[in-house]
């Protein structure tokens, strides 16, 4: 998300006029920016990231988070291009796709004992797993495995589906929301610093 500051028609002016304190002010805005970006970056981490809003399983994309300046009033808080986590990075907006399989007629998604405790698949598909079979119930199509022999109880791996729909999580724009009040003190605190105010 790019945050921008976007001032007035006479701002150019005013800054003319003020000569090398106008420059000096404008420069510590951008650092404040800056720094305000980087913390909003680590309030998106810290209380966006985790628990129900967007459920961390491997910590990729938390660590892809990054604030960082842009320009001379601008800023960005996000994921770089070319990041090992931009196939999916758009979870951290509010943006809906459907995933669509591409080779096959399915998509495998694991489910119970397909996954790990921390909700990460344990197979990358039912090609992986040995004695597994297909079994129709409900209307749904599922992979899995039977323990013991004859009254052995099925143990789904997988349910088939033709596609998903995902939603964003939102949690980018949240949390740059909620640090604007932080990312106008940074700003102030630099501004401070140049022009001597509070002191």
């Amino acid at each position: 998300m790019l945050i921008s500051l976007e001032m007035g028609p006479g701002f150019a002016g005013v800054v003319r006029d003020l000569g090398t304190m106008g420059r000096a002010v404008v420069e510590a805005a951008g650092v404040g920016l800056g720094k305000g970006a980087t913390d909003a970056a680590q309030k998106l981490k810290r209380d966006y990231l985790s628990g129900q809003a967007l459920k961390n399983r491997s910590g990729d994309l938390r660590r892809a988070v990054d604030g960082w300046r842009e320009g001379p009033l601008e800023a960005v808080v996000g994921v770089r291009p070319a990041s090992a986590v931009d196939r999916y990075k758009w979870l951290l907006g509010d943006e809906q796709k459907t995933i669509v399989p591409k080779r096959s007629k399915f998509l495998a998604i694991p489910i119970g004992e397909g996954l790990t405790s921390t909700g990460r698949a344990k197979y990358s598909s039912p090609r992986d797993v040995e004695g597994g079979f297909f079994v129709k119930t409900g209307g749904r199509l599922l992979f899995g495995y039977k323990r013991g022999k004859k009254k052995g109880k099925f143990r789904p791996l997988f349910v088939l589906v033709k596609s998903v729909l995902v939603q964003g999580s939102g949690a980018l724009w949240d949390a740059v929301d909620d640090s604007l009040d932080d990312i106008t003190g940074e700003m102030q605190t630099e501004i401070d610093k140049v022009t001597g105010a509070g002191q």
